[in-house]
């Protein structure tokens, strides 16, 4: 199998381990139905250790994405590298924030207080910074890549986005079903341009060995 097949695959493992939140269907639905996905990692929540691992996991293979398609892409072009740096980003902001998890579920309502909750404004902290990172990359690989698949996952990226910060400083007024979305094209959106960037690569590198 080629490196890049592995690299592919890498990606799909961490889309799926970033979206393990849809177990908690079966977990802990009421939870899942009603609070943002960090309070399904909450200390006092069930199978909280579940949710905290599989984003560790998650963050650290988009890391270790983020360095194979690195070393694996041939094109020197710097919006590309920008959507790497986005996925490494992303994953290492993802994993660390997975670190400081929610003491119980009431403190995952609303901006906690940094010199009082000082761990649960990390926490928050890198979860927007990750939200972020991986919008960067969102946008930027439609200005690489212009298609009308991508015009129309940013557009909806851009509008969970929106709704999962709302959510998270007014629980009351959005609800978490647009964070759900905006994780589950979150994943589709790391395998789709984890698949376009190395198959690119590995067409140039096709043409440079092509002897005709």
């Amino acid at each position: 199998m080629r490196k890049s097949n592995y690299l592919v695959a890498l990606a799909t493992c961490a889309a799926l381990l970033y979206n393990a939140w849809i177990l908690a269907f079966w977990l802990n639905p009421s939870v899942v139905n009603s609070s943002l996905l960090s309070g399904l990692s909450a200390l006092n929540q069930p199978y909280n250790q579940i949710f905290t691992l599989t984003d560790i996991l998650s963050g650290s293979f988009c890391f270790l994405l983020a360095l194979g398609i690195f070393m694996t892409n041939k094109k020197e072009d710097k919006r590309l590298l920008m959507i790497l740096t986005s996925i490494a980003g992303f994953g290492i902001t993802t994993a660390l924030a997975a670190l400081f998890p929610y003491a119980d579920l009431t403190h995952s309502e609303g901006i906690p207080n940094p010199l009082r909750e000082p761990k649960l404004f990390i926490h928050d902290g890198l979860s927007v910074l990750a939200l972020l990172f991986i919008l960067l990359g969102v946008v930027i690989s439609l200005l690489v890549y212009r298609n009308f698949f991508l015009l129309i996952l940013v557009i909806t990226f851009v509008i969970t986005t929106l709704l999962s910060f709302v959510a998270g400083a007014i629980p009351q007024l959005v609800g978490p079903l647009g964070q759900q979305i905006n994780a589950l094209l979150g994943g589709i959106w790391l395998v789709f341009i984890s698949w376009r960037v190395l198959n690119d690569s590995s067409q140039a590198t096709h043409v440079e060995n092509c002897p005709f």
